[in-house]
Protein backbone atom coordinates (compact mmCIF):
# COMPACT_ATOMS: atom_id res chain seq x y z
CA UNK A 1 0.00 0.00 0.00
CA UNK A 2 1.74 3.09 -1.18
CA UNK A 3 -0.67 5.94 -2.11
CA UNK A 4 -4.06 5.69 -1.74
CA UNK A 5 -6.18 7.59 -4.53
CA UNK A 6 -8.70 9.83 -1.97
CA UNK A 7 -7.38 13.54 -1.80
CA UNK A 8 -3.98 11.80 -3.46
CA UNK A 9 -3.12 10.93 0.30
CA UNK A 10 -0.22 8.44 1.22
CA UNK A 11 -0.14 6.06 3.35
CA UNK A 12 2.77 4.63 4.72
CA UNK A 13 3.49 1.12 3.50
CA UNK A 14 3.00 -1.44 5.75
CA UNK A 15 5.92 -3.93 6.70
CA UNK A 16 5.10 -7.21 7.70
CA UNK A 17 7.46 -9.77 10.08
CA UNK A 18 7.81 -13.26 9.05
CA UNK A 19 5.46 -13.85 12.40
CA UNK A 20 3.18 -11.72 10.76
CA UNK A 21 2.78 -13.17 7.73
CA UNK A 22 2.62 -16.59 9.18
CA UNK A 23 -0.07 -15.71 11.16
CA UNK A 24 -2.03 -13.91 8.69
CA UNK A 25 -1.29 -17.17 5.97
CA UNK A 26 -2.59 -19.10 8.58
CA UNK A 27 -6.10 -16.93 8.73
CA UNK A 28 -6.53 -17.28 5.08
CA UNK A 29 -6.12 -21.12 5.49
CA UNK A 30 -8.31 -21.16 8.22
CA UNK A 31 -11.24 -19.45 6.43
CA UNK A 32 -10.34 -20.64 2.92
CA UNK A 33 -13.32 -23.03 2.84
CA UNK A 34 -15.34 -21.78 6.59
CA UNK A 35 -17.49 -18.12 5.79
CA UNK A 36 -18.83 -17.85 9.27
CA UNK A 37 -21.15 -15.73 10.67
CA UNK A 38 -20.16 -13.39 13.61
CA UNK A 39 -22.32 -15.44 15.76
CA UNK A 40 -20.45 -18.76 14.93
CA UNK A 41 -17.03 -17.20 15.08
CA UNK A 42 -18.08 -16.67 18.67
CA UNK A 43 -19.75 -20.17 19.55
CA UNK A 44 -16.34 -21.45 17.71
CA UNK A 45 -14.45 -19.22 20.00
CA UNK A 46 -12.77 -17.72 17.12
CA UNK A 47 -14.20 -13.86 17.85
CA UNK A 48 -12.46 -13.52 21.13
CA UNK A 49 -10.24 -10.63 19.51
CA UNK A 50 -12.41 -8.97 16.93
CA UNK A 51 -15.54 -6.34 18.34
CA UNK A 52 -18.72 -7.06 16.23
CA UNK A 53 -20.40 -3.53 16.90
CA UNK A 54 -22.96 -5.33 17.80
CA UNK A 55 -25.54 -6.61 15.15
CA UNK A 56 -27.36 -3.67 14.29
CA UNK A 57 -28.32 -4.90 11.05
CA UNK A 58 -30.80 -7.13 12.54
CA UNK A 59 -31.73 -4.66 15.07
CA UNK A 60 -33.15 -1.83 12.39
CA UNK A 61 -36.06 -3.47 11.24
CA UNK A 62 -37.32 -3.70 14.85
CA UNK A 63 -36.23 0.22 15.36
CA UNK A 64 -37.91 0.93 12.58
CA UNK A 65 -41.45 -1.01 13.73
CA UNK A 66 -41.21 0.60 16.77
CA UNK A 67 -40.49 4.36 15.15
CA UNK A 68 -42.97 3.97 13.23
CA UNK A 69 -45.12 3.12 16.41
CA UNK A 70 -43.91 6.10 17.54
CA UNK A 71 -45.36 8.28 14.78
CA UNK A 72 -48.59 6.80 14.77
CA UNK A 73 -49.00 7.34 17.93
CA UNK A 74 -48.22 10.94 17.70
CA UNK A 75 -45.37 11.01 20.08
CA UNK A 76 -42.47 13.30 20.01
CA UNK A 77 -38.86 11.96 20.48
CA UNK A 78 -39.25 14.33 24.04
CA UNK A 79 -43.08 13.12 25.36
CA UNK A 80 -40.83 9.54 24.26
CA UNK A 81 -37.85 10.65 25.97
CA UNK A 82 -40.05 11.40 29.37
CA UNK A 83 -41.75 8.35 29.69
CA UNK A 84 -39.01 6.07 28.94
CA UNK A 85 -36.12 7.57 30.92
CA UNK A 86 -33.55 7.61 28.40
CA UNK A 87 -32.23 11.15 26.87
CA UNK A 88 -33.94 12.59 23.83
CA UNK A 89 -30.45 12.92 21.71
CA UNK A 90 -30.01 8.91 22.88
CA UNK A 91 -33.61 8.19 21.13
CA UNK A 92 -32.29 10.45 17.93
CA UNK A 93 -29.20 8.58 17.49
CA UNK A 94 -30.66 5.26 18.07
CA UNK A 95 -33.55 5.70 15.59
CA UNK A 96 -31.13 7.43 12.85
CA UNK A 97 -28.56 4.15 13.44
CA UNK A 98 -26.01 6.33 14.93
CA UNK A 99 -26.30 3.82 18.21
CA UNK A 100 -24.98 0.41 16.95
CA UNK A 101 -25.04 -1.21 20.15
CA UNK A 102 -27.15 -0.32 22.56
CA UNK A 103 -27.87 -2.28 25.49
CA UNK A 104 -30.84 -4.43 25.70
CA UNK A 105 -32.64 -2.24 28.08
CA UNK A 106 -32.76 0.47 25.66
CA UNK A 107 -35.36 -1.03 22.79
CA UNK A 108 -36.82 -2.55 25.75
CA UNK A 109 -37.47 0.46 27.25
CA UNK A 110 -38.56 2.29 23.63
CA UNK A 111 -40.60 0.15 23.03
CA UNK A 112 -43.11 -0.42 26.42
CA UNK A 113 -42.95 3.40 25.86
CA UNK A 114 -45.03 3.01 22.65
CA UNK A 115 -46.95 0.52 24.29
CA UNK A 116 -44.85 -2.74 22.48
CA UNK A 117 -43.48 -5.50 23.98
CA UNK A 118 -40.11 -6.38 22.84
CA UNK A 119 -39.40 -10.35 22.79
CA UNK A 120 -36.54 -12.26 22.31
CA UNK A 121 -36.33 -15.68 21.29
CA UNK A 122 -32.92 -17.48 20.30
CA UNK A 123 -31.93 -20.07 16.99
CA UNK A 124 -29.30 -22.78 16.77
CA UNK A 125 -26.46 -21.55 15.02
CA UNK A 126 -25.41 -24.24 11.80
CA UNK A 127 -22.09 -25.00 11.99
CA UNK A 128 -20.64 -24.54 8.64
CA UNK A 129 -16.83 -25.57 9.46
CA UNK A 130 -15.39 -27.85 6.88
CA UNK A 131 -15.23 -31.45 8.30
CA UNK A 132 -11.09 -32.39 8.92
CA UNK A 133 -9.86 -33.48 5.63
CA UNK A 134 -13.11 -33.16 3.65
CA UNK A 135 -13.85 -30.51 1.59
CA UNK A 136 -17.69 -31.41 3.05
CA UNK A 137 -19.33 -29.19 5.98
CA UNK A 138 -20.06 -30.31 9.34
CA UNK A 139 -24.05 -29.92 9.47
CA UNK A 140 -24.86 -29.48 13.13
CA UNK A 141 -27.29 -27.70 14.26
CA UNK A 142 -30.68 -26.50 13.08
CA UNK A 143 -31.06 -26.41 9.47
CA UNK A 144 -32.09 -22.93 7.86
Amino acid sequence: MTSNNKGNRSQPKVHWTADDLARHRAIREKFSNWHPSPEELIAAGEGLNFDLQGEYRELRPLVDEIRKAREAAGLTLAELSRRCGIDQPALSRLENGHNKNPTLDTPWRYAAAVGRRLILTTEAIRDTRPARGKGKRINAGRQR
